[in-house]
């Protein structure tokens, strides 16, 4: 099926946006529950303050926030803006993806790619730790996809791209985690988000590519002289710049600052490579 006409890139472009909504709910419910073990299947959605299951219209993305003026139908205590939050920038950024690669199926992938680095950033943001089986199970779909969509309509060196920068990403990987293997390094916090970033930035050609890595660098060293400031700013009386800090609720996207790098050094390898 040609979606490079016009006419279906107008309509797969908000499709993309209604869809990422549904997902963004979906990465809402993956944020909370991985870092806790629990299963992302069942049981259905569910109010963490008084635990009872959600109707399916109080799941409806965005709308159901509204209409609920963000308190929970039962017990009255507020949700977070930022679920409906999570669910608009999922759908924007699936519709930018769609609208980038002119409406192809391989941006499929592309869109799980993303919305991996989007669940992966949040529980970061969170102050927890991203377990690997979200990073490596999204990269592995999107992966999958695109191969069989590139295949398909013989995209073969975004195919063949994206198989490299997975494969190095996944020797990157490897090498922090040897290095430091508890991750209590504050710059390596959201390491596992390499692997979708590879898979994303290989299949986008050389010269999205080194921009990418470009703006990946130079947003990763902004990140890290953010977060020494911080630190220092914060530091008891006696306690050395350097001394870790344990407040993680200041300037989230610095106390993550390779994620926060990734997820920008992704964002304009796509733009680049549009």
């Amino acid at each position: 099926m040609n979606t490079d006409g016009p006419s279906l890139l107008a309509l797969f472009v908000p499709l993309a946006g209604v869809v990422g909504l549904f997902v963004g709910s979906f990465l809402n419910v993956v944020v909370y529950r991985t870092p806790l073990g629990l299963s992302v299947a069942s049981p259905r959605s569910f109010c963490p303050t008084c635990e009872r299951q959600l109707a399916w219209w109080e799941n409806v993305p965005v709308i159901s926030w509204v209409a609920l003026r963000g308190r929970c139908h039962t017990c009255h205590e507020p949700i977070s803006v930022r679920y409906p939050l999570v669910e608009l920038t999922t759908g924007v950024t699936f519709a930018l993806v769609i609208w980038a690669w002119h409406g192809w199926w391989i941006s499929a992938g592309y869109c799980i790619l993303a919305a991996t680095v989007i669940a992966v950033a949040l529980i970061e943001y969170r102050g927890q730790r991203a377990p690997l089986v979200v990073a490596a199970v999204g990269t592995g779909l999107a992966q999958f996809v695109i191969v069989v969509a590139g295949g398909w309509q013989h995209h073969w060196t975004v195919v063949s791209g994206s198989l490299l920068g997975t494969a190095l990403a996944v020797v990157g990987y490897g090498l922090l985690r040897r290095g430091d293997p508890e991750c209590t390094d504050q710059r390596g916090h959201g390491r596992s988000a390499l692997l979708p970033a590879g898979c994303w930035v290989g299949g986008l050609g050389l010269v999205a590519t080194a921009v990418g890595v470009g703006v990946w660098i130079a947003a990763y060293a902004l990140c890290m002289v953010g977060a020494w400031s911080i630190a220092r700013q914060t530091a008891p009386a006696g306690v050395g710049a350097d001394a870790p800090t344990s407040d993680r609720s200041t300037l989230p996207l610095l106390l993550a600052p390779l994620v926060t790098a990734i997820a920008i050094g992704m964002t304009a390898s796509l733009i680049a490579g549009g």
